[in-house]
């Protein structure tokens, strides 16, 4: 009895796999026909499972966190192809000091190449249409773009609500107590190591006139002041040095202004004092050739 309800139960789940396996066959059989176009006209093809679309780790994690997802980088974008290094004022005459004037110091990053440029300048094949204390707005005739101030070697303030600058820190070449060489005529000098400096001429009077007797005035064929003179033997010779200039440097002109009296020596020592200076611009004649010292105070 036992043995004849155990070959029913046999038999009955051998029917059923062989039902289940012919159902299966003939699903297949018809997604084949509808797949060569075969089959009669009333046949209904068998709908496919539907599956969620895949959806990658990084983009999952951002959508779950709530983050802005930052578009990427235009190819042909401005902020592509320029880095805004540092923006100086552009020092007028003391007697006539009004309204500013600020320069912007732009790298070309394809052509490897230094511009300098105020508003209304052509600075390769864009316009600069605005100069501010911490961006510019450059133009290329089709839309405008504005480019923040690219990161440095050295901790600076950052203006609230501006964008975080995405270009790369320069790499540095050396540092002295100022701060770091990160170019052949460039510099970024920390502010307060520079007024610390200053303090230490103000509280030692020999230095300070070594400092100033080391600049010996210039003359031009009419006998006027044209700029001064480097003399490190007159004093003060391991500050000049550390920030790039050689005995016999003749100072032409800084952040503009021509370096024609001692008045105006003083007039750009007090704009940096008062903290009115976010780069110096030394205009200079090395053995007869004309080069320009860049200095990004942070």
């Amino acid at each position: 009895m036992t043995t004849t309800k155990g070959w029913k139960r046999t038999s009955g789940v051998l029917w059923a796999l062989a039902a289940l396996l012919a159902l299966r066959l003939a699903l297949e059989w018809r997604r084949a026909g509808a797949a060569d176009g075969g089959g009669s006209a009333g046949s209904a093809a068998v709908p496919s499972l539907f599956r969620w679309p895949a959806i990658d780790v990084e983009t999952w994690t951002l959508f779950r966190s709530g983050a802005p997802v930052a578009p990427p980088v235009a190819s042909g974008s401005l902020s592509a192809r320029y880095r805004l290094a540092g923006v100086f004022l552009v020092l007028s005459d003391p007697d006539h000091a009004g309204a500013e004037s600020r320069c912007a110091i732009l790298d070309h990053v394809p052509a490897q190449q230094q511009i300098l440029a105020t508003e209304g300048d052509m600075a390769g094949e864009v316009r600069v249409v605005r100069v501010a204390s911490d961006h510019v707005v450059l133009s290329d005739g089709s839309r405008e773009e504005t480019i923040y101030l690219a990161a440095g070697t050295l901790p600076g303030p950052s203006k609230a609500g501006a964008p975080a600058p995405a270009a790369e820190a320069p790499q540095i070449l050396e540092t002295n107590r100022f701060g770091n060489r990160v170019g052949e005529t460039r510099w970024e000098f920390n502010r307060q190591a520079i007024l610390d400096y200053y303090q230490e001429m103000m509280d030692n009077p020999e230095r300070l006139a070594g400092l100033f007797m080391a600049m010996e005035p210039d003359r031009d064929a009419a006998g006027k002041v044209a700029g001064y003179r480097l003399n490190t033997d007159a004093g003060e010779k391991d500050f000049y040095t550390q920030v790039g200039l050689q005995h016999g440097d003749v100072v032409r002109k800084v952040n503009s202004m021509r370096m024609t009296s001692q008045r105006r020596a003083e007039y750009f020592i007090g704009e940096f004092v008062q903290n009115r200076l976010g780069a110096v611009v030394f205009d200079i004649e090395r053995n007869g050739e004309a080069k320009k010292l860049i200095y990004l105070i942070k």
